[in-house]
C-alpha cells in the first residue's frame, strides 16, 4: 500500500492548525466535504487510526494526531526545500512563500524596510508575517511555523544575524514639565507612572533593566502588551516609556509627546535574524537572510 499523499497531509496539519474542518478548508480553499474526505482517507492509510476526536463543534488532536502532526511538517517542509533546490538549478526568480516571525520592535521600523527591499528583488515572493513577543515568535521559529525569526536583543542562537541597532528614546507627554530639559535627575521623577511591554518580551527585560539604573524613587511599573499603545498612552498623559525612536518616530515629529534626556541615556539595541538549527533554508528564506547579512537595515 502506498503511502499518505502530500495533499492528504496538508489537509490534516491545516485542520491541526486552524482547529477545525470549515476553517482549513477556507485557508485551502477547498469544499469542507473534501477536507473531511482526505482526512477519512488518510486515517485509513494509516491503519483506522483516528486523528480528531469531534465533540461538541470543537476539533481536537488524538494522541495518535499530535504524533503525526510534527512527522507530517517535516515532510511537508522537506518536499518545499527539494522543489526550492530544483528550481535554483535553472537559475530562475525566487518564488514561494516566505514565512517569517517578528517581535514588535523589530517589527516597527527594521523589518518594514527589509521587507520592502526584499519585495523590490524578488516580487514573485508571497508573505506570511506573524509578529508577536520574543518569547512566542521564537516558540513559532523552534516548531516551525516560521522559517525565519527578526528578533530584538540578544542573539538568539549561535546562526543569528545581526540586522541593524535600534536607537531608543525615553519620551513623556508633550506638556510634560521636563520636556526639553538638558539632564533630567531620575530623583524629580518621584512616583512616576512608567510603561514596559510585557512578560515574554525582551524589550521589557531592557525596560526594567533601564529603570534600576536611573533609580526613580517611588516609581510605579504599569504593563501594555503593545508598544503602539505605550506610545499612545504616553501622548495622552499616562506615564513615560522608553521605546525605540522608529516607535516614536512620528509622535515626536507631531509634537504630540516629548524626549526626556535622562542619564544613563537607553543604548541602542541590536536586532537580530535567527534561523532554526538543523534545518535548510528555503530559496525565498536564503534570499532574505542573503539582504539581512547585507546590512541594508541599518
Amino acid at each position: 500500500m502506498s503511502g499518505p499523499s502530500l495533499q492528504r497531509l496538508r489537509v490534516f496539519v491545516a485542520v491541526a492548525e486552524t482547529g477545525g474542518f470549515s476553517a482549513a478548508a477556507r485557508a485551502l480553499e477547498m469544499a469542507q466535504s473534501s477536507v473531511s474526505t482526505h482526512l477519512r482517507h488518510l486515517e485509513a492509510e494509516i491503519g483506522g487510526t483516528r486523528l480528531f476526536d469531534r465533540t461538541a463543534g470543537a476539533v481536537t488532536l488524538t494522541l495518535a494526531g499530535e504524533t503525526l502532526l510534527g512527522y507530517a511538517r517535516r515532510v511537508l517542509a522537506t518536499y518545499a526545500e527539494a522543489v526550492d533546490s530544483l528550481r535554483r538549478l535553472g537559475h530562475g526568480p525566487v518564488r514561494g512563500t516566505l514565512s517569517i516571525g517578528g517581535t514588535a520592535t523589530a517589527g516597527e521600523g527594521v523589518l518594514p524596510r527589509l521587507l520592502v527591499a526584499y519585495a523590490q528583488r524578488h516580487p514573485q515572493v508571497d508573505l506570511d508575517l506573524r509578529i508577536d513577543n520574543t518569547t512566542e515568535t521564537l516558540r513559532l521559529l523552534d516548531t516551525g511555523k516560521v522559517g525565519l525569526a527578526l528578533v530584538a536583543g540578544p542573539r538568539a542562537g549561535p546562526d543569528s544575524v545581526l540586522v541593524a541597532e535600534e536607537p531608543q528614546a525615553v519620551i513623556a507627554a508633550a506638556d510634560h514639565p521636563l520636556a526639553g530639559v538638558a539632564a533630567v535627575d531620575p530623583e524629580v521623577l518621584r512616583a512616576s507612572t512608567v510603561l514596559v511591554r510585557e512578560p515574554g518580551s525582551t524589550t521589557r527585560e531592557y525596560q526594567l533593566e533601564l529603570l534600576g539604573q536611573w533609580g526613580i524613587p517611588s516609581a510605579r511599573v504599569w504593563t501594555v502588551s503593545s508598544t503602539a499603545a505605550i506610545v499612545h498612552a504616553v501622548a495622552a498623559g499616562l506615564g513615560i516609556a522608553c521605546v525605540t525612536r522608529g516607535a516614536a518616530d512620528t509622535v515626536l515629529r507631531l509634537g504630540r509627546v516629548a524626549e526626556l534626556n535622562l542619564d544613563p541615556a537607553p543604548a541602542t539595541r541590536p536586532v537580530h535574524l535567527a534561523l532554526r538549527r538543523g534545518r535548510s533554508l528555503s530559496g525565498p528564506e536564503q534570499a532574505f537572510v542573503a539582504l539581512a547579512r547585507e546590512g541594508t537595515a541599518c
